[in-house]
């Protein structure tokens, strides 16, 4: 049973000794007089939930004879204290009210359910117990943007000598509240000015010659053990709040270098609330559609699953051309990333545990990519050129408007989980997982990807993410060039006299996949390995309009993943032969994966928005 504050709490606990020992415990409501003989306790509190440091009196009516009255014990062992004991004899009655006060501790951080317990002295066996909810202290601390919107502390970005407000929210504080303080790591890396018990505005410095990470932490006064940090980056220019930063760092997973990916942070919340988890390693894919979060990575999270009207979990399926898939349910949250907020959006949420899957998200295989380890990463966060991950180029393929038979996208399943013979559903559009940058209140047409140019393989490349298009100042098209795409959202590259009809940009792909004859590698044979390091050229072309010829490298893999480094501009491996094309034995598509990105502005235009004054979406540009 669920309590809230003032609402009055009775427990009654009754043995009648003559037949042995019987104990009855209730909740609320009436009391029971005993038989003549027996000893009975009602236990009774005010309230039933309490913050640190605050108070409650408990009273409880012992019935006995012998008005022996009772003991008093506390679980969690001192945790808080009981004290101003008192025992009262009522005249001519075999009854004896006995009261004490719990004062809850102050310094805790751990939302805590405490017993007390009622013992009669008469007989030991004879007990009554309550229980109350003590909540700790909570920091959260709020970002105030430029543009007056107030955020959770999702990763920001300033630019140098600019600055960025905070404001801190504390619950549970036992009044009057004391408030925060306020600290930056690495000391010296910028100063705190306006410092009070809620508020603090950071200055960021003068001058930066690259990319510098802080964390600013509002520690509570009452509790050190309540803190809350805020993430930012002073970049020396291009900031804005519609700029998220991105960093080819090797990914989240101690002693394991993903190659080639770009990882943000992001901050996610249980709708409408500040309860909220900032997640880094999160993989940028504009290959993909929607987030998806590891269920291991936000454990303080309890977010809302979608049902259909049996009471059946709506599950989604995400496979990969590697035969890996990620499982879990269609779950809503609030996500933020920079000063962008996408409310009550439909995430993927990857389930922890190896659950039965149907075979057709599994296709027979067992690899499910459930946690850091397997998929190299915390999430995927995808910002395609479509608003869902079952729409493309306009036509729902989910929601039997287009065919009747769903692909392996959704499943309906039961609390006891799917079976292997399930079958997908249809889901509407509004049930499906959605791109969240759609979500954004203007910047939502679309994003930017910036990136370095890298010469050779380097541990660390840092780059922006930035939303929308034609939107701000800061992401104007200029003289790019649009490549529009076909039905499928793909575009064509001529290479080594094949038409690649089915080529598509992909920054969540390691490397450039494309059909070749140059040799495979020994040890990593999903990449090219020739002698010594080949120049080679393609030519990009739109559907309609947009043509550019594009020069890379491509190395030794093997040579290139020897080292401890994350950015490789030469990663290359074969695409494949699945005879698609007219030139026999070849696949008929250029995956032009991360590596492309690297010292280029990459645009890509969701489908069914508008770009002020350019073509209608979907399209890329660079």
């Amino acid at each position: 049973m669920t309590f809230a504050d003032r609402v009055n709490v009775r427990v009654l606990a009754i043995v009648a000794l003559q037949v042995g020992l019987t104990i009855l415990t209730a909740c609320g409501g009436g009391s029971t007089t005993p038989t003549t003989g027996a000893v009975a306790i009602e236990l009774f509190s005010s309230i039933a939930s309490l913050t640190p440091g605050t108070s409650v009196d408990l009273t409880a009516t012992v019935y006995d004879q012998h008005n022996q009255g009772v003991t008093w014990t506390i679980a969690p062992l001192h945790f808080g204290g009981l004290s101003h004991e008192t025992s009262t004899n009522t005249p001519s009655s075999d009854q004896t009210m006995a009261s004490v006060t719990y004062t809850a501790p102050t310094n805790f951080s751990t939302k805590t359910t405490v017993t007390i317990t009622a013992t009669s002295i008469t007989n030991s066996q004879i007990q009554a117990s309550i229980q109350l909810t003590v909540s700790p202290i909570a920091v959260v601390v709020l970002v105030n943007l430029p543009t007056g919107a107030v955020v959770p502390s999702a990763v920001q970005n300033i630019n140098q000598g600019d600055q960025l407000s905070l404001l801190a929210v504390v619950s549970n504080d036992t009044p009057p509240s004391k408030g925060v303080t306020w600290s930056v790591s690495p000391a010296g890396e910028g100063t705190l000015t306006g410092a009070g018990p809620i508020s603090v505005t950071y200055l960021a410095p003068n001058a930066v010659s690259s990319p510098m990470n802080v964390t600013i932490t509002a520690t509570s006064v009452t509790n050190p053990n309540a803190i809350s940090t805020v993430q930012v980056t002073v970049l020396p220019s291009g900031a804005g709040p519609n700029v998220a930063i991105i960093n080819v760092d090797g990914g989240p997973v101690p002693g394991q270098v993903y190659a080639n990916g770009a990882f943000t942070s992001i901050t996610l919340c249980n709708p409408g609330s500040t309860s909220c988890q900032t997640v880094n390693g999160i993989l940028v894919d504009t290959g993909s559609y929607g987030l998806r979060i590891l269920q291991s990575q936000i454990p303080l999270l309890k977010l809302p699953t979608l049902k259909d009207g049996n009471g059946n979990t709506l599950e989604n399926c995400a496979s990969s051309v590697d035969g890996s898939y990620l499982w879990g349910p269609v779950s809503e949250a609030d996500i933020y990333v920079s000063g962008e907020a996408a409310p009550s959006a439909l995430v993927q949420v990857i389930t922890s545990a190896n659950s039965s899957v149907p075979e057709g998200c599994s296709n027979g295989g067992t690899a499910n990519a459930n946690t850091p380890q397997l998929l190299g990463a915390n999430g995927i966060l995808g910002v395609g050129p479509e608003p869902t991950d079952c729409v493309l180029s306009g036509i729902n393929f989910c929601d039997g408007s287009s065919q009747p038979t769903p692909p392996n996208l959704y499943f309906a399943c039961p609390s006891i989980g799917c079976a292997v013979t399930d079958t997908p559903v249809i889901v509407t559009k509004s049930q499906q997982v959605i791109n969240p940058v759609t979500l954004f209140t203007s910047d939502n047409n679309g994003v930017i990807l910036q990136l370095p140019p890298v010469s050779g393989a380097e541990k660390t490349v840092a780059g922006t993410m930035v939303f929308g298009i034609g939107t701000e100042n800061n992401n104007k098209l200029g003289s790019a060039t649009i490549f529009n795409m076909d039905s499928n959202d793909n575009f064509t590259t001529v290479f080594q006299g094949k038409t690649l009809t089915k080529s598509f940009i992909d920054s969540g792909s390691k490397a450039l996949y494309f059909p070749d004859s140059i040799p495979s590698c020994a040890k990593n044979d999903e990449f090219f390995c020739p002698k010594s390091t080949t120049q080679v050229s393609a030519v990009m072309e739109g559907a309609t309009t947009g043509r550019n010829t594009v020069d890379f490298a491509v190395g030794n893999a093997d040579d290139l993943l020897s080292t401890k480094d994350a950015a490789f501009p030469a990663l290359a491996g074969p695409e494949g032969s699945d005879n698609t094309c007219p030139h026999a034995g070849t696949a008929c598509s250029f995956d032009w994966g991360l590596p492309f990105f690297y010292g280029r502005n990459v645009y890509t235009a969701i489908d069914g928005s508008t770009v002020p004054g350019i073509v209608p979406p979907p399209w890329w540009a660079y």
